[in-house]
């Protein structure tokens, strides 16, 4: 009965032996391996043969640091000599394939009733995933260590779990001071409501990237920061949490708004510079110029002096205000005392005044703007504007309701600005002082053509009687070319008269009712009289051509059409004019066959004194297309040429049918 029971137990201890998950196998007196499991074979690779291969049924053996280990030190070789137990040695193997696996070896000497070594039974564990894990942890760790971005965990409730130290210097708490903590703690008040956003996005399985917003340091210091955060999960696959890596990215805003700042003041003082160039109106540009500049630099109070001359030549003081606030108040007639900018700005280029109320003469400046809504100037910036020689021509005062607002770069930019408005004034001078010389130039234009016209007059008629005496033929000859040159001088004295007229905005019109197309008749009949060279022809003559303008202007414009088509068409005989006509307008084109025009002859046809290249030898002050121009546009009309080299130029010019109030 007792052998029965022992044959029992031996068939369960091997039915457990060969179906055991756990690798083992048994080895005899002289290391031979006489049994093992199917999950020793499965960790091996292969199935060794029994009872002719010894110690392990690996094709290798290593020590953990990649040395081959000797079979007479193996564990099981060295627990069966040493009649030890060696439990849990670390070692290598290698199978056919060549992959290797992390094991711990567990050898177990089997011995007699008596005490007799008869073999060992052994077992490896296969640790290498562990292994594995443990050293990509470890790589983890190190990198998350060594990172200089903040990578912390949390759980779903918002609580920290882990903190690199990238954390802990962005935020500047310890890692003993934070774990077990709320996440809240790094979130200013207004933000608090960011994190349940977060949270519900984690739980969702959504990832958070590069969110950007502003987290609170210990030292109570509020800093942009850009987030990526990731939901954690268990094995399960349950999220369990979030990880977060933080950067700080002050540099990054810092620069973006160093390049916002420059970007924008390169954009000012391109709009101020193409202002300058464009406004010829001191005051308007002034004013632009200050409002431009008090909202650049954030001032609450702007006010720019400077130097103007008047009416009768006078220089003066004149100012422009501008504020954020809106102010109600005329600050037309705000004045400073000149000596005080001369005191202000004794020798200094730039002046700041960080407690105004205690100085009196510069609260005096911005009390008129107080009063009339601005906020209480505390703070100040002054700069002058001088002149290329130097001279204190103006100065801008940029006023600030709070303190240490006022930055390095403002002074920069203003600076910038005040070279501006100093070549502005400069050139303001200068073009009065341009306006006054022309205005000079004008009466004597206007002066000299009505004393020429008297003894011109008086010589024409001395002339016309001589003509009607009888004279033989060469003095008769003689006598028509000296007609024909005074009506020339006489023509070109009306043109700078015209021009004089013009510039002093005292060219008057007379307006009336007629006929466009009889009156181009009246004024070709006189062509066929007196040119010898071209026949004008009309085109469209018929037709409703009723306009109310100048009849004399408009007869001066077509004769300057005329005239230039035969004068610049010498190998051509003929010109053509060509009527047209609509409900609004009436328009008129006079054709040559000419030399044409360039593009660039084109543009600039129509200004004063401008003879086409190559026409020197032809008569003329270049004053009769400028004329005709500026005839026709102050009826409300238009004027133009269509040309090309060799092809003959279209001259044409259209007028409403009533001129515009």
């Amino acid at each position: 009965m007792k052998k029965s029971r022992v044959g029992v137990d031996n068939r369960i201890y091997k039915e457990l032996f060969l179906a055991s998950p756990v690798a083992s196998y048994i080895c005899d007196e002289n290391g031979y391996i006489i049994a093992y499991n199917e999950a020793a074979a499965l960790l091996w690779g292969r199935h060794p043969e029994i009872g002719k291969e010894k110690w392990t049924g690996a094709v290798s053996t290593f020590y953990t640091d990649g040395k081959p280990m000797p079979w007479e030190v193996m564990p099981i070789s060295r627990a069966m000599r040493g009649q030890v137990e060696l439990c849990g040695e670390e070692l290598i193997i290698v199978r056919p394939n060549g992959e290797r696996r992390v094991v711990l070896a567990f050898p177990k000497p089997m011995r007699t009733d008596k005490g007799e070594l008869i073999g060992s039974y052994n077992t490896l564990v296969d640790i290498t995933e562990h292994r594995q894990y443990e050293e990509k942890q470890t790589i983890l760790t190190e990198i998350v260590q060594s990172s200089d971005d903040a990578i912390v965990s949390k759980n779903l409730d918002g609580i920290v779990m882990s903190w690199n130290h990238g954390a802990e210097r962005i935020f500047g708490y310890r890692e003993a001071e934070i774990i077990g903590k709320s996440i809240n703690m790094l979130i200013p008040p207004y933000l608090q409501n960011e994190e349940a956003t977060i949270i519900s996005e984690i739980k969702a399985g959504h990832t958070v990237d590069h969110y950007q917003t502003i987290r609170v340091t210990k030292a109570g210091k509020e800093i942009p920061i850009s987030l990526t955060i990731s939901p954690m999960r268990n094995k399960a696959g349950q999220i369990i949490g979030a990880s977060k890596i933080a950067r700080d990215i002050s540099d990054k805003v810092r620069r973006e708004q160093a390049i916002q700042f420059h970007a924008k003041k390169l954009e000012t003082l391109h709009a101020l510079g193409k202002i300058i160039s464009e406004k010829s109106d001191t005051p308007s540009l002034i004013q632009t110029v200050i409002d431009s500049t008090t909202h650049l630099i954030a001032a609450d109070v702007g006010i720019c002096f400077y130097r103007v001359s008047d009416d009768q030549g006078q220089s003066k003081l004149s100012a422009s205000v501008a504020a954020i606030a809106a102010l109600k108040g005329d600050f037309s007639n705000l004045r400073v005392e000149e000596g005080l900018i001369h005191t202000i700005f004794g020798g200094e280029s730039a002046i700041k005044f960080d407690d105004v109320p205690a100085s009196p003469y510069i609260r005096a400046l911005f009390e008129p703007c107080e009063r009339a809504g601005a906020p209480a100037i505390r703070h100040s910036l002054a700069i002058p504007i001088r002149s290329t020689d130097k001279l204190l021509i103006g100065a801008m005062f940029f006023g600030y309701a709070q303190t240490d607002i006022f930055n390095a770069a403002d002074e920069d930019i203003i600076h910038s600005i005040v070279s501006l408005v100093a070549v502005t004034l400069e050139n303001a001078r200068l073009f009065e002082k341009v306006n006054a010389l022309n205005l000079r130039k004008n009466e004597f234009i206007a002066l000299a053509s009505h004393e020429l016209k008297t003894p011109l007059t008086t010589t024409k008629g001395y002339l016309q009687i001589l003509e009607r005496s009888e004279i033989d033929q060469v003095g008769r000859r003689f006598l028509t070319k000296a007609l024909k040159q005074l009506e020339r001088i006489n023509s070109l004295i009306a043109e700078l008269l015209d021009i004089s007229k013009i510039e002093a905005d005292k060219l008057s019109f007379h307006f009336e009712t007629f006929e466009m197309n009889e009156m181009i008749l009246d004024v070709v009949e006189t062509f066929h009289f007196s040119s010898q060279t071209h026949t004008v022809f009309v085109n469209n003559i018929r037709g409703d051509y009723m306009v109310k303008a100048d009849r004399q202007r408009m007869e001066q414009v077509i004769i300057n059409l005329i005239t230039n088509a035969i004068k610049y068409s010498p190998d051509a005989h003929q010109v053509h004019v060509v009527l047209e006509s609509s409900a609004r307008e009436v328009s008129v084109q006079v054709i040559d066959e000419g030399m044409g025009l360039t593009p660039d002859e084109k543009d600039k046809v129509f200004t004063r004194f401008y003879q086409v290249e190559g026409t020197s030898k032809m008569t003329g002050l270049g004053l009769g297309l400028y004329l005709s121009k500026e005839i026709v546009e102050r009826h409300g009309g238009r004027i133009g040429v269509n040309s090309r080299i060799g092809e003959g130029s279209t001259f044409y010019f259209s007028i409403p049918r009533t001129p515009l109030a």
